[in-house]
């Protein structure tokens, strides 16, 4: 099979405001579904309170946010900020990290602080930095730095982003630590921004230098740190900073960054979702014309650059691609005011489409690519943010949200009591619903929200919009596990709901979601990144409107029932009894053998293939049992009772 690229020309031209209906709102959250996911075997979030010296220069842009949410050690003593590549807009490079109210643990540092109070919060700090001389240089002739050398800590941040915006009463602060010999060093602020309101158009990240010209830091030991104070009580006041560097030899004029580097996740090569069920996958329908990559030329002059990627199944085998892509006129430099140099693309090329089939013909229940990209350019100085890897999953779930939240989804109003939120999704071949995965955001005001109900329920199709119910769940509430985000990665950090009893469903459009049962907001997490509002609909006066929030709800349907072990006392049973049932295809009469052959009754349930109850009865075993009210079709038999372990069977009715 051969897999080959597209490249699509793309212009960032401004991040507008959104426009929010007055019932569908965003809030901040007040928790990080990301925090903490690093493996043992990964010490990047790791505590560092004794740390031997490091040389100049510095750098960190923190690029390895696609796969680290924390600052790595070789850089950083603490862990307190969190790395990602959701909550900026149009940053220099990919990854920033960013300031909040919450701990390392995704959790807030006082959760009932009140929102007009601005307390201390995150904490950034450098390792040590030998300031007094180059270590590696060796003795009599070693280099001693000094303020002529013209040393300064340079930095870019933002204020907001997809985030919250910082009020006027918090700030983020720069400090210089001075060592001293035989005692305690001091800590001294050398920087500071108030927060700020900023208006839908202030998405600028602005650049900060400090020079250090105080004799007193020129010593081993000298470290810098980043602190905020914010609104501890959740994810709020946000402040991003991104390409933190110290060297010398800086000039006044000194602002040309000579780098090429990606800016955000690629996109996955799905065309409708993020990640969808194997068997569910379509290659006419499903896959995408390709990836949309997004780069910023941080060069003042022009510069010949080439895009490439690799594909990589679960086994590790490459498949093939197509020829890669240049730039030859030359990546202009990033100026938005000129619309220029932030890019998916080059408009010298045509676009490259995809060859054969990406996935194999058959298949089991999950698998996984791994995609590289790669921009090389001429001149290109930072390496570490040139490869981007990304990791394609198919699994047994649907989801438009790339698996991070920057703020929350809720209903409001003044009555939000029964309030609807469905959700689109397609099914190409017949399937089974067996769950939702649903991420609530676990506070609000007043605390937790595990007393507030919720059904889960699903829609048939009215075109573009929901149709009439199909099925209605039990009332549920949410779960929130606590550090349960210590345990687990993946698809698992997501609460799962089991549906009462599986629903089939025939291939078709389906809108999968929750009713309100109080008159309380649920805050459903909400991917800043991925827009898929097209597929996102409420109602709480009776009419289904689509969202006008660009965005992804974090909602998941689970797909493929597998019936799960009956637990009885300490022994497992697994559902493996064995009736008969026959005629199949049937007429007007079934006969239904249960096992043993015994001369018993039972209870029988009879489901179309929408899930929906058409028939309830009791039968006798090995006498037949009327069913010529039901029409022609492929229906589902659930025997109940009796003690019985019975899985549930298909039915055709034929005449």
């Amino acid at each position: 099979m051969k897999l080959s690229r597209y490249i699509v020309v793309f212009v960032l031209l401004t991040f507008v405001g959104i426009t929010i209906k007055a019932q569908e709102q965003l809030r901040p959250l007040n928790g990080n579904i990301s925090l903490p996911v690093i493996p043992a075997t990964q010490n990047a979030n790791k505590k560092v309170t004794v740390a031997t010296s490091i040389d100049l220069p510095f750098f960190d842009d923190f690029s390895y946010a696609h796969k680290y949410p924390y600052p790595i050690y070789t850089n950083w003593i603490d862990s307190n900020a969190y790395v990602n590549t959701g909550f900026a807009i149009a940053p220099i490079t990919i990854g920033v990290a960013t300031f909040d109210g919450l701990n390392k643990k995704g959790y807030p540092y006082n959760l009932t602080a009140p929102v007009s109070v601005s307390a201390s919060a995150d904490t950034l700090t450098s390792r040590p930095i030998q300031l007094d001389s180059i270590s590696n240089t060796p003795s009599p002739g070693y280099y001693q730095y000094s303020p002529s050398d013209s040393i300064a800590l340079t930095f870019y941040y933002q204020a907001e982003g997809f985030g919250e915006a910082p009020e006027s009463n918090d700030s983020l602060c720069l400090d210089f630590f001075k060592p001293k010999h035989d005692s305690d060093g001091v800590w001294t602020k050398v920087w500071g921004k108030a927060g700020y309101n900023p208006s839908a158009n202030d998405t600028n990240f602005y650049r900060v230098k400090i020079f250090i010209t105080d004799t007193a830091y020129f010593h081993d030991g000298f470290q810098f740190r980043f602190r905020n104070k914010a609104t501890t009580s959740g994810s709020l006041d946000h402040w991003h900073i991104d390409y933190v560097q110290i060297k010398k030899f800086y000039y006044l004029g000194d602002s040309t960054l000579d780098d090429v580097s990606f800016v955000y996740k690629s996109t996955p090569f799905l065309k409708n979702y993020w990640s969808m069920p194997y068997n569910q996958y379509q290659e006419a329908t499903e896959r995408g014309p390709g990836f949309h990559n997004y780069f910023r030329s941080n060069f003042d002059v022009p510069r010949f650059s080439v895009y490439d990627y690799t594909v990589t199944d679960e086994s590790t085998t490459l498949i093939p691609s197509d020829p890669y892509g240049t730039f030859a006129t030359g990546i202009l430099p990033y100026k938005p005011s000129l619309n220029q140099g932030y890019y998916t693309g080059n408009a010298a090329n045509a676009a490259f489409t995809y060859s054969g089939s990406l996935l194999p013909t058959t298949f089991s229940d999950s698998t996984f690519f791994t995609i590289q990209h790669i921009i090389t350019t001429t001149g290109d100085l930072k390496k570490s943010n040139d490869t981007l890897t990304q990791i394609q999953k198919f699994s047994n779930y649907y989801a438009y949200d790339d698996g991070t939240a920057e703020q929350a989804y809720y209903l409001g109003g003044t009555n939000s009591y029964g309030a609807k939120t469905a959700v689109r999704y397609k099914l190409n071949v017949a399937d089974t619903l067996k769950s939702v995965r649903i991420y609530f955001d676990p506070v609000t005001e007043g605390g937790l929200i595990v007393n507030s109900g919720f059904r889960i329920n699903v829609w048939g199709s009215a075109g573009t919009s929901p149709g009439g119910l199909i099925y209605k769940d039990s009332l549920m509430y949410p779960k929130y596990i606590k550090d349960s985000l210590l345990q687990q990665s993946g698809a698992n950090r997501m609460p799962t709901y089991e549906l009462t009893s599986c629903l089939p469903l025939a291939a078709g459009t389906y809108f999968i979601g929750i009713q309100q049962v109080l008159n309380q907001p649920l805050n459903i997490g909400f991917d800043r990144n991925t827009n898929h509002k097209n597929a996102l609909y409420y109602n709480l006066t009776g009419t289904w409107q689509q969202s006008a929030i660009n965005g992804s709800i974090m909602i998941n349907p689970v797909m493929g029932c597998v019936d799960p072990p009956v637990i009885i006392g300490l022994n497992t049973y697994q559902k493996t009894d064995k009736i008969k049932l026959y005629p199949n295809p049937a007429q007007n009469t079934i006969t239904i053998n249960l096992p043993g052959n015994q001369l018993a009754n039972a209870d029988l349930e009879i489901t179309n293939a929408l899930g929906q109850t058409v028939l309830t009865t009791t039968f006798t075993s090995n006498e037949p049992t009327d069913i010529s009210g039901l029409s022609n079709g492929l229906y589902f038999i659930h025997i109940k009772g009796n003690n019985l372990n019975v899985s549930s069977q298909k039915l055709i009715i034929s005449r």
